[in-house]
C-alpha cells in the first residue's frame, strides 16, 4: 500500500518539528520560522492534492457501484461509512486549527481574509470538507509557545484540563482503528497516526523501541504484538511521556498548525489506502480502477558497455495472469517473452555502444468481454563505453584565453554532462566542446556525469599561451635584405610556429631598432606598432651593404589581451 512508508516531505516535516522542539528554549531566529512556513505551506497543497485523489477515487468506485450494484453494494456502502468518519475527524482538526489561530492572533473570520492571514477569500470545501488555508507568514504570534501550550495541553498541563490535544489524540485511535479494521490486521504496521502504541509483528514492536519486556501479544490471529510508547524513557510522569506533551508541551504556534497539517495529510493517507483496498477487495481478477495499459520498468536507461540492460514489462490491470509480449529491439526481427505467473514479463539485452529502442505488443484477455485486447508499450535506453573518456584534441595541457577543443565520452557526448570547474564548457557538437579558462588558475577540473551519477573527472594543467616568433619578411635565403626589400617588408610580425591551435593570433604593438651612424655612434629608434615609422623608413633607404640593425624589446598582444616582450632579436644586414 502507499502508506507503507512516510514520504519524503513527511520525514521532512517530522524533522523540522524535531528541530522546533529543540529550539524552543532559546530565541528562535525569523529565517527558521520562514523555512517553517515554506514547510506548512508545502504540506497544505499536498493536503489538497490528496483531496483530491481521494475524491476521485470515491468517484471510481461509485461509478463501478453503479455497473454491478450486487457485487460492490457491501464494499461501496464500507466506503461511504468510512468517508463520513474520515470527513469528520478532518473537519475537527481543520476547525481547532482555526480556532487556535483566531483566539491567539484575536482575529475574527473577516478580519483574517482582509489581513491575508487566510489565502483563500473562502474556507475552501472540497466534497464537504473543511480546510482553513492559513497564511502562517501573516500570524504575528507565531513564536509564541505559552498560549498554544495552554490550548493544546490544558492549564495545569494535563488530561482533564481542557486540553484539546488530549481530545484529539482519543479521535486519532478511534479513526486508526477503524482503518485497521477495514485494511486487516497485516497492514497495521503501515498506517502511522500513532498516538500511544505501536502495533505490528514481533520484530516490528522491537525495532521501534519497544523492550520486549512491555510487550504484549494482541488478540489478533497471527503474530501480532503490541506494546506503549516511550518518548522519554525513564520519565515517571505519565504527562511528560505523553504523545500529547512530546507534541504540543511548549511549541511555538507555527509548529503547533504545521502538525495539525501533518496529521490530517495522514488521515487522508490512510484514507486513501483504505479506500483503495475496499475497491480492490471487491474482485481482484476482474475488476480494477486504475487505467489499464502495458507498463515498462527497467533498472536503469543508461548503461556501460557489456553491462546487461534489464526491464520488465506488464499490464498493470492483471498482475496475477499469464501473458505473452511480442519485442522488436531496434526494429529487428520480432521475439516472444512469456511472463511468470504475476504477469511479470523480464526483458534484457546485451547491446553495444548507442542509443537502443524497444516496442512491444501484449495481448490479454478481457475478463469482461472474453475478447483478447492489445496492449502497446515502448522503451529506450543508452549504452555507453566502458569508463568516459575526457581529452583535449590539441595537446595534453590546456592555454588560458583562448577556446581548448575538448572531447567527452566514445560518441554519446548527448547523454552526458559536462562541467568544469574555474572554466567555461561550450557544446560544438556531438560530444565535443570548447573549453575556455577564466582567470587564472594552475588547472582546471573537467567532471562529467549522466542522469545524476558520477562517471569520472580528469584535471588539465593551464599554461599562458606560447610566446610567438618575431619576423621581417623579404628576407634572401642567406638571411640578409636588400634595402628596397627591407623597405617593401615595412613592419615586424609575430608568427605562431608549430602550434597546433587555430585562431591564435599575436600583434606586434612596438619594439626598438638599435644601428651604428656613419659618424661610428649608436643610436635607437623606438617605434609604436608595427609598422616601420618615417624616421626608420629614411634610415633604411640611406643605409649601405653591411649595415646591421637590430630589432629588440619586440613587444607583442596575443588572443588572451595580455601584453608580453620577447626574449629574442632580429638582426638585419644590408647587403
Amino acid at each position: 500500500m502507499s502508506g507503507a512508508k512516510e514520504t519524503p516531505r513527511q520525514k521532512m516535516i517530522g524533522m523540522m518539528y524535531l528541530v522546533y522542539t529543540a529550539l524552543l528554549a532559546m530565541n528562535v531566529s525569523k529565517d527558521i520560522l520562514d523555512a517553517f512556513d515554506t514547510v506548512n505551506t508545502g504540506v497544505q497543497q499536498t493536503n489538497i492534492t490528496l483531496m483530491q485523489q481521494v475524491s476521485q477515487r470515491y468517484a471510481t468506485f461509485e461509478e463501478q457501484y453503479y455497473l454491478d450494484e450486487e457485487k460492490v453494494g457491501p464494499y461501496w456502502e464500507e466506503a461511504q461509512a468510512l468517508r463520513q468518519k474520515s470527513t469528520e475527524i478532518i473537519n475537527y482538526i481543520e476547525a481547532m486549527k482555526w480556532d487556535l489561530v483566531s483566539k491567539i492572533e484575536e482575529k475574527d473570520y473577516a478580519q483574517a481574509i482582509e489581513q491575508g492571514l487566510l489565502k483563500n477569500r473562502d474556507t475552501l470545501q472540497y466534497d464537504g470538507r473543511l480546510l482553513y488555508n492559513i497564511n502562517t507568514s501573516k500570524i504575528k504570534s507565531r513564536d509564541n509557545y505559552n498560549r498554544p501550550t495552554a490550548y493544546m495541553m490544558g492549564d495545569p498541563e494535563g488530561p482533564g484540563n481542557g486540553g484539546k490535544a488530549y481530545e484529539l489524540s482519543e479521535k486519532i485511535r478511534e479513526y486508526r482503528a477503524e482503518i485497521v479494521r477495514i485494511m486487516g490486521v497485516e497492514h497495521i504496521h503501515e498506517l502511522g497516526l500513532i498516538t500511544d502504541s505501536i502495533y505490528g509483528s514481533r520484530e516490528y514492536v522491537l525495532d521501534a523501541g519497544i523492550s520486549e519486556s512491555s510487550m504484549k501479544k494482541l488478540p489478533f490471529e497471527g503474530d501480532y504484538w503490541g506494546g506503549k510508547v516511550s518518548y522519554y524513557p525513564g520519565v515517571t510522569d505519565p504527562v511528560q511521556d505523553s504523545w500529547e506533551y512530546r507534541n504540543f508541551h511548549h511549541t511555538v504556534l507555527i509548529a503547533d498548525v504545521t502538525l495539525l497539517n501533518k496529521i490530517i495529510s495522514e488521515i487522508e493517507t490512510a484514507e486513501l489506502n483504505a479506500v483503495t483496498h475496499l475497491a480492490q477487495s471487491v474482485h481482484a481478477e476482474d475488476f480494477t480502477f486504475d487505467e489499464v495499459g502495458a507498463k515498462v520498468f527497467a533498472e536503469s536507461s543508461y548503461i556501460l558497455s557489456g553491462q546487461k540492460y534489464k526491464a520488465q514489462a506488464m499490464v498493470t490491470a492483471w498482475q496475477n495472469t499469464q501473458t505473452t509480449a511480442w519485442v522488436r529491439l531496434d526494429g529487428g526481427p520480432e521475439k516472444e517473452y512469456t511472463s511468470n505467473s504475476q504477469g511479470v514479463i523480464d526483458l534484457e539485452y546485451n547491446v553495444g555502444v548507442g542509443n537502443h529502442k524497444y516496442t512491444g505488443l501484449i495481448k490479454m484477455r478481457n475478463p469482461k468481454t472474453n475478447e483478447l485486447e492489445d496492449y502497446t508499450f515502448e522503451n529506450s535506453f543508452t549504452v555507453a563505453p566502458p569508463a568516459v573518456s575526457v581529452s583535449a584534441t590539441k595537446m595534453n595541457v590546456v592555454y588560458a584565453g583562448i577556446d581548448n577543443p575538448i572531447a567527452i565520452g566514445g560518441g554519446v557526448g548527448g547523454e552526458l554532462t559536462a562541467t568544469a570547474s574555474g572554466a567555461t564548457l561550450t557544446r560544438t557538437g556531438n560530444g565535443l566542446y570548447n573549453l575556455r579558462v577564466n582567470g587564472s588558475p594552475s588547472e582546471v577540473v573537467v567532471s562529467v556525469s549522466s542522469q545524476g551519477n558520477s562517471l569520472g573527472t580528469m584535471k588539465f594543467r593551464v599554461k599562458e599561451l606560447p610566446k610567438p616568433t618575431a619576423i621581417i619578411d623579404n628576407a634572401s635565403p642567406d638571411g640578409k635584405y636588400t634595402k628596397s626589400a627591407l623597405l617593401a617588408a615595412n613592419c615586424v610580425r609575430a608568427e605562431m610556429k608549430d602550434f597546433d591551435f587555430e585562431g591564435v593570433k599575436y600583434d606586434v604593438v612596438g619594439y626598438s631598432v638599435k644601428y651604428r651612424t656613419k659618424a661610428g655612434t649608436v643610436k635607437e629608434e623606438k617605434v609604436t606598432g608595427s609598422r616601420f615609422n618615417e624616421t626608420l623608413k629614411s634610415v633604411f633607404n640611406s643605409a649601405n651593404a653591411g649595415d646591421i640593425y637590430i630589432f629588440t624589446a619586440i613587444r607583442v598582444k596575443g588572443n588572451d589581451n595580455k601584453e608580453k616582450v620577447l626574449d629574442s632579436q632580429i638582426a638585419v644586414e644590408i647587403k
